[in-house]
This record gives structure tokens, C-alpha cells and sequence, in this order.
């Protein structure tokens, strides 16, 4: 993907969360149900990384382990939102696509969840994972979630995807990079549409090891076509 498109990707992504970041502050209030198993993954005192973070609605389901919590967003509305019902969480507004200011080997565990797939890019979404990889210790734990968008409500969405796919020769976009609006706000949000293969391959190689990965429909464990969320826990190899 050139450049360019993932400026403007970006660019999109920055404007449609400030659009609607009231409304979506509301209806993240609660921490998903996938969030008790993740609990397990998570020491007591560990140093938490949360990529992508939003209203920081996971420092809240983190409480119980008294992590010294991080969190990284580009939208300053939401971390606004994040710093204000969160106090005890330290926030920081940057592009997870460029975390060199964070010191190497200095979390337990990195979450990314439901913010992946916004990620432009094979490339893109490469050079993240070497930065999480980074910034892990050996045997940290990284834990990220993505939306199935293989589900009905988005089949337009999906069509439209291949149909530019078709249209550009495959130059511009891959057949299943996604435009998807939030409510009925006129700004349309990139995804990057993953079957469970594509996402295995990021972390089919020596650096990673797959620890559970699992599809999910409000919390139950389901098969990948009832499913809402692909959910992906690896460990970072000593």
C-alpha cells in the first residue's frame, strides 16, 4: 500500500473518531466479556501497554492486578475521556505506528484490542508487531483482538471491497480492506478484514508463540462464521 493511501487512511480514522467520540465513549463503558480471560494472562504489578486505547475502558478491567498501566491513542477526545475517568492510568497521545520513544523490554503484556484492523497495510501491520516485540519482555505476553467482518451486516461492505480490489488491479487496496461507518455519521472507518489463516500467518515465525487463539461471540468460544471477534494471545520467545 503507497503511502499516500495510508495517510489518508489515517487521516480518516483521526477525523471519524472525533466525530462520534461522545457517542462512542457511551457505549464503551463496560469491559467486553473476553476481558475476564484475559485477566489470567496479566501478573499483579505488571506493566501494561494498551495500543490503541480509546476512553482507556481496559485500565478499569485491569484494577483488580494494580498494573502500572499505559495507554497509547492518536484521537485526543477520547484520551481526554480516558484521563478524566481514569486517574491512575498515565495516557499518551501517539500513533501506535511509532512507539520508539517507549524504552525496549518494558512491559509484561501489550494489548491491542479491537484496533489492528485499522492498521493499513501487510507492511504496516508487520512493522507494529516488530515494535510490540520490542518492547516486550521475553515471555511477555501480547493479546490482541480484531472484528470477524465476515458476518451478513457487512456483505455490502465486503463487496465493495472486492469491487475495488477488481477495479484498481490490486494497487491500491487488497480485496478485503473495508469501508464501515459508525452510526449515522458520514465518515467511514478503515478495517482490514481478516480470516483466521491471514492472522496465524503474522505470527507463524521464531520471535512468536501462539498461546490461544479463539473466535468469539459475546464472550462464548464460538466457530468463525457466528463469531463477532478472532481473539490472539501469543508469548514473545526468550
Amino acid at each position: 500500500m503507497k503511502k499516500k493511501t495510508i495517510t489518508h487512511i489515517q487521516q480518516q480514522l483521526q477525523a471519524s473518531y472525533s466525530a462520534f467520540a461522545e457517542e462512542f465513549d457511551g457505549t464503551r463503558q463496560k469491559p467486553w466479556e473476553e476481558f475476564h480471560h484475559f485477566l489470567g494472562y496479566v501478573r499483579h504489578g505488571a506493566r501494561v501497554l494498551d495500543l490503541g486505547c480509546g476512553n482507556g475502558r481496559l485500565c478499569s478491567a485491569l484494577e483488580s492486578k494494580a498494573v502500572d498501566y499505559w495507554g497509547i491513542d492518536h484521537n485526543s477526545d477520547l484520551l481526554d475521556k480516558a484521563k478524566a475517568s481514569h486517574p491512575t492510568g498515565r495516557f499518551e497521545l501517539a500513533d501506535m505506528m511509532n512507539l520508539s520513544f517507549l524504552p525496549s523490554d518494558a512491559f509484561d503484556t501489550v494489548f491491542c484490542i479491537a484496533a489492528f484492523h485499522h492498521i493499513p497495510g501487510r507492511k504496516s501491520r508487520h512493522e507494529l508487531l516488530e515494535q510490540v516485540h520490542r518492547l516486550l519482555q521475553p515471555e511477555g505476553i501480547f493479546i490482541m483482538t480484531v472484528w470477524n467482518l465476515f458476518q451478513w451486516k457487512y456483505a455490502g461492505a465486503l463487496f465493495k471491497a472486492a469491487l475495488s480490489w477488481l477495479l484498481h488491479l490490486g494497487f491500491k487496496y487488497a480485496w478485503n480492506d473495508t469501508w464501515i461507518k459508525w452510526g449515522n455519521y458520514p465518515i467511514k472507518r478503515y478495517y482490514h478484514a481478516f480470516l483466521p489463516s491471514e492472522l496465524r500467518r503474522y505470527f507463524v515465525d521464531e520471535q512468536w508463540q501462539i498461546e490461544e487463539f479463539y473466535c468469539t461471540r459475546k464472550g462464548a468460544r464460538v466457530a468463525f462464521w457466528r463469531s463477532f471477534n478472532l481473539v490472539m494471545i501469543v508469548r514473545k520467545k526468550p
